[in-house]
């Protein structure tokens, strides 16, 4: 039997959806938790209403059974420029930077067997669709993501382009905490023990997890205040200022914490609390979010540095990858500090017209030139 395509454009149908989704992506053990049917749910739920979007996705059927998902929107407003028109781009993607998520990761939700099936199903109907779309873009891909393999049969007139869009940072297998320290460098394993050693001679150590939601969201908001802080004077966009960031996380952590599938881990010197760690766990990967700390006791213990590499202890423990995902610089602190190895992500674009892609081109470059005038580091560089 062909394979049946069928769109979900009302927010109805995405709810309607859920279990099937949730088998589907439970059976395909690459997908992450950035691709579950509760992390995508939520932003839609969050986002729709701040942006001009509407829901594109495309679930293929074989024997009236879901064997894959593209879990796309079209914006009208995204990345920011009329050049683009009307943008395909994953769900978790396309708000403002200042209530930016970062959703990484996103592909088809498809079993390997029937990647050939969903390839062809979306490209078809996709170039068959042209009207309906005049750009997409599709950021923080893995390098054997399975979208980046449409429109590669030289048959369809979907140009398309992929080119490398930074790092993704993360512990490769070790065999205990003791083989972490030897991996990390020589410095870095050397403060480890001595800040360790210094914390818990000054006082009673503990790690609190957010076991329910209720100690999640006290955790949230110490985190945000950590964040607030330590940034304070710094830089000028607070993430956790934004409303539709905060409204984000507390619907997730809502649908989350109670699977055991997200915590904010807090560091507590006697009562104190010193730093904390904010991360998505399944499928045996452990992805490091957002963290924070207070000064006040930070060139004493390095709180956070102690924290995280406790985590990663844990994570090797558990058999799990300890994941720092994105970083824009391939020689990050990560690889010294945390012995951490890095693969490259990317970035892919399609457009049924050729002269759009050129003027993404253009625009780009006309971007970069005006960030470089508007930096204020440049001024200090010239003069120093």
């Amino acid at each position: 039997m062909k394979a049946e395509l069928r769109l979900i454009d009302s927010i109805a149908d995405f709810k309607k959806i859920r279990d099937e989704w949730n088998y589907l992506y439970d059976e395909c053990q690459s997908t992450t938790i950035f691709l579950s049917w509760d992390w995508m749910f939520t932003w839609w739920e969050v986002f729709n209403k701040s942006i001009s979007s509407k829901l594109f996705i495309l679930s293929v059927y074989e024997n009236n059974k879901l064997i894959g998902v593209a879990p796309f929107h079209i914006l009208h407003s995204f990345p920011k420029s009329l050049i683009h028109g009307r943008t395909i781009s994953f769900i978790g993607c396309g708000e403002e930077n200042t209530d930016k998520i970062v959703s990484q990761y996103a592909d088809f939700i498809v079993k390997p067997e029937k990647q050939e099936i969903m390839i062809s199903a979306v490209s078809e109907y996709l170039n068959k669709n042209k009207r309906k779309w005049d750009f997409a873009d599709f950021q923080f891909l893995l390098e054997d993501s399975v979208i980046s393999q449409c429109f590669t049969d030289g048959v369809t007139r979907v140009h398309t382009q992929l080119s490398q869009y930074g790092n993704r940072f993360y512990i490769p297998e070790m065999n205990d905490f003791d083989d972490f320290l030897e991996q990390m460098e020589n410095r870095w394993s050397k403060m480890y023990k001595k800040k360790n050693r210094k914390l818990n001679k000054d006082g009673d150590v503990r790690i609190e997890n957010s076991l329910d939601i209720d100690t999640a969201k006290v955790a949230f908001k110490q985190l945000a205040d950590m964040h607030e802080a330590r940034w304070k004077n710094r830089t000028d966009i607070n993430i956790f200022k934004s409303e539709l960031f905060n409204e984000f996380h507390i619907k997730l952590l809502e649908r989350l914490v109670p699977q055991n599938k997200a915590s904010i881990n807090t560091l507590f010197l006697d009562n104190e609390p010193l730093a904390s760690y904010y991360y998505f766990t399944d499928k045996a990967q452990l992805h490091y979010y957002q963290s924070g700390f207070y000064s006040k006791h930070a060139n004493r213990y390095s709180p956070l540095f102690l924290l995280v590499c406790n985590e990663i202890g844990l994570a090797i423990k558990d058999k799990k990858r300890f994941d720092f995902m994105f970083d824009e610089n391939p020689d990050s602190y990560k690889k010294e500090q945390y012995a951490a190895q890095s693969k490259p992500m990317y970035r892919l674009m399609w457009s049924p017209y050729k002269s759009r892609m050129l003027k993404h081109k253009c625009a780009k470059v006309i971007q970069a030139n005006y960030l470089k005038i508007k930096n204020p580091l440049n001024k200090y560089k010239k003069n120093n």
